[in-house]
């Protein structure tokens, strides 16, 4: 993991929650609103990324028994991290997830991807927020663990 991951994560819930975010701080705003054309770019990518850990995470639970604390404290922030980053990443690169991913789907499939997706939106303040807190643990912990 890493600090520079816990920065990608902090990015990734301040482009869910840019109106909490601009009210905050203007200079803010002007960063956020220059990420906008590349948000769902992004957003795919941390899709794609947060698939991956997770499948990694599946595959090393080996990490739980080594080290007994510090090793389930870092199993289950990488798998926080990874959930964050696919449901951000769903959000935000919803458009290119449509066009690349369920084009080819049957249309049983789109229609539950959208009813998903309907679902998750719903808590995206709540994901934005939750992703920049955990961001700053992760850099946090990264810090600590090593």
């Amino acid at each position: 993991m890493g600090i520079v991951n816990g920065l990608v994560l902090i990015v990734l819930g301040a482009l869910c929650v840019p109106a909490l975010v601009a009210q905050k701080s203007p200079n803010a705003k002007a960063l956020l609103d220059k990420l906008v054309p590349s948000q769902g770019i992004f957003g795919f990518v941390m899709f794609i990324w947060g698939i991956w850990v997770i499948i990694q995470c599946i595959l090393n639970l080996g990490w739980l028994g080594v080290a007994f604390p510090l090793g389930l404290i870092y199993w289950i922030t990488i798998l926080v991290d990874a959930v964050l980053s696919l449901l951000g990443g769903a959000i935000l690169g919803w458009g290119l997830i449509q066009k690349n991913i369920l084009a080819k789907a049957s249309d049983s499939v789109k229609e539950k991807a959208e009813q998903s997706f309907a679902k998750v939106v719903a808590f995206q303040p709540k994901i934005g927020i939750a992703a920049i807190i955990f961001g700053i643990w992760v850099i946090i912990s990264s810090i600590i663990l090593i």
